[in-house]
């Protein structure tokens, strides 16, 4: 027993513990319980060795797990790769050293408090700066459905600070159990703080059966196709050389790259003879959709909406197509929402905006409701779109609809608007690859946990997602299947009211006044112990006097 208790007890067993489970925290594995241990691991080696080494360390698995778990998940050079996960790393590791700082495992119960604290104060300051959730460890939730309800009541915050407060309070009764000391009293403080995070979950899944199925609900369907043909064939008609594009291609493929080098003097003069066969594929693409739509309106669908930017169309027929959808929404009495990529040629000078990411809503009767240009593009790949940064709410007899798009719904303090302006029903057109499937689509959804809003989110080259708001799956499809890329599903036409909606990132705010008051403690006992060092070489310099 006491070998073993040794082998358990030794620090640097437990961090390649901790690299394993951080590694399976990835978008490309997301094992449901490996954040939970891995940080519990890492905060045990970080606690246990000298302080040089558990930075250096910890450091080191930080950089290394993340350059694994973000490989080909986010779609970056290698090289920019390396230097951001370098910065969140030595961000991520200042998390442990202020735990060891404040000598948090020596006080106790509320020490367990510093480190989920200061960690959900870390993801706090990513997601303001940069506005983006995809730093947080809440998203790796998504199969615990009951543990993800404690974001209607404090937002992603509550997750991730329930997951950090695990590592703590783990390591607290670790750290007694192996100094010989009773653990039950532990034990069932631990129980008395995650059972009831848990029952909370279970009941409002269980109350929320009964209010979803005497729902009225509206059938929506999701529109995608496959529209790696645009590029194949632009490509022949550019070098007069066959490629293949598969369809589940990395972002950071070379193959990618080399195709995308024939979009350039395609978007400068699309209307060369050259691309006539191009032209002629980006067309059939739009017949395409619009006659996926009519099937769908057939099969008994009222909101009709598209994935992202899969209708290309050129600025000079943009009307022309926005005409064929009056006349179709209006012919099936349906809404259609359309995610479109309009491309405006020319030189690709900078600042010019060459292409614009929207979706154009058309109502039954046929007139344009709305046209929403995405707020918030992605960093290297996109150009600001000039988006008035507001959520447009349509009031429509099947509830209150919000488009955005995509990358938009990582954003949670932009997403707030759509709780607090009563959305029903959220549409989200979307474009992923394979790497972040079906991750992104659920951290989407988790936006709709928040808010209180149903979720739908039509997604070409990933999986297509639509929840309650509760998170349960309304109906989900593979891009990669195989099967028929469209999808239906019985929406409820009313959102619910969540105490997030009316508190907000309160819990957040608390993590940076914990964080803070212990951070200048800590400042204060440092200062105090050079005066008081200071105060006792004086003395002795007198006594030798």
């Amino acid at each position: 027993m006491k070998k073993q208790k040794h082998l358990y007890a030794n620090p640097y067993f437990i961090l390649i513990l901790g690299f394993l489970f951080l590694v399976l925290s990835s978008a490309k594995w997301t094992v449901v319980f490996a954040p939970w241990l891995g940080y519990t691991c890492l905060l045990y080696f970080t606690r246990n060795v000298k302080i040089r080494t558990a930075f250096l360390l910890g450091f080191v698995t930080l950089f290394l797990s993340g350059i694994i778990a973000t490989y080909e998940v986010i779609p970056m050079p290698l090289p920019v790769l390396v230097i951001l996960i370098f910065i969140t790393s030595f961000m991520a590791v200042l998390v442990f050293l202020i735990d060891r700082w404040t000598r948090a495992s020596q006080r106790g119960f509320l020490g367990t408090l510093i480190f989920p604290a200061a960690f959900v104060t870390l993801e706090y300051i990513n997601i303001s700066n940069t506005g983006n959730s995809w730093s947080s460890v809440a998203n790796t939730q998504y199969a615990f459905q009951s543990f993800q309800q404690i974001a209607s009541v404090f937002g992603l915050w509550g997750i991730s600070f329930m997951v950090y407060w695990f590592a703590s309070l783990t390591n607290w009764i670790i750290e007694k159990w192996l100094k010989g000391h009773a653990i039950k009293k532990n034990l069932i403080a631990v129980s008395a703080i995650y059972i009831p995070v848990f029952l909370f979950g279970f009941l409002r899944l269980i109350s929320a059966d009964g209010k979803i199925g005497e729902a009225e609900t509206v059938m929506i369907s999701g529109v995608t196709i496959e529209n790696k043909n645009v590029m194949e064939t632009l490509y022949y008609d550019e070098y007069q050389e066959i490629i293949d594009i598969p369809a589940d291609i990395s972002q950071t493929s070379p193959l990618l790259q080399e195709v995308n080098r024939a979009m350039v003097p395609f978007i400068e003069d699309p209307f060369l003879t050259k691309y006539a066969a191009t032209m002629q594929v980006v067309d059939k693409n739009l017949e395409r959709l619009f006659h996926q739509s009519m099937l769908a309106a057939d099969r008994g669908a009222r909101i009709v909406v598209w994935s992202e930017a899969i209708g290309m169309v050129f600025n000079n027929k943009e009307e022309e197509v926005i005409q064929r959808a009056r006349e179709l929404a209006n012919a099936k009495d349906i809404y259609l929402v359309m995610g479109l990529a309009v491309i405006n040629p020319g030189p690709l000078t900078p600042g010019r905006l060459f292409l614009v990411n929207k979706t154009v809503t058309v109502n039954p009767a046929g007139e344009v409701e709305n046209i929403y240009l995405k707020s918030n593009p992605v960093p290297f790949a996109e150009q600001d779109y000039g988006s008035d940064g507001v959520i447009p709410v349509i009031e429509t007899p099947y509830g209150k609809l919000s488009p955005v798009i995509c990358y938009d719904a990582d954003f949670p303090q932009f997403m707030r608007q759509a709780g607090m302006n009563g959305t029903d029903i959220l549409l989200v057109p979307s474009g992923d690859w394979k790497a972040i499937a079906p991750y992104h689509s659920y951290m989407a959804s988790l936006r709709g946990i928040e808010n209180g809003t149903h979720v739908v989110r039509p997604v070409s080259h990933g999986t297509s997602l639509v929840t309650n708001a509760y998170g349960d799956v309304l109906a989900s499809n593979d891009f990669f299947s195989g099967n028929d890329m469209s999808f239906d599903a019985n929406v409820p036409t009313k959102g619910i009211d969540t105490i997030y909606n009316r508190i907000g990132d309160i819990l957040a705010y608390l993590c940076v006044v914990i964080t803070v008051y212990f951070f200048i403690e800590l400042i204060v006992l440092i200062l105090w112990r050079k005066v008081a060092e200071i105060l006792k070489q004086k003395k002795k310099s007198l006594d030798t006097a």
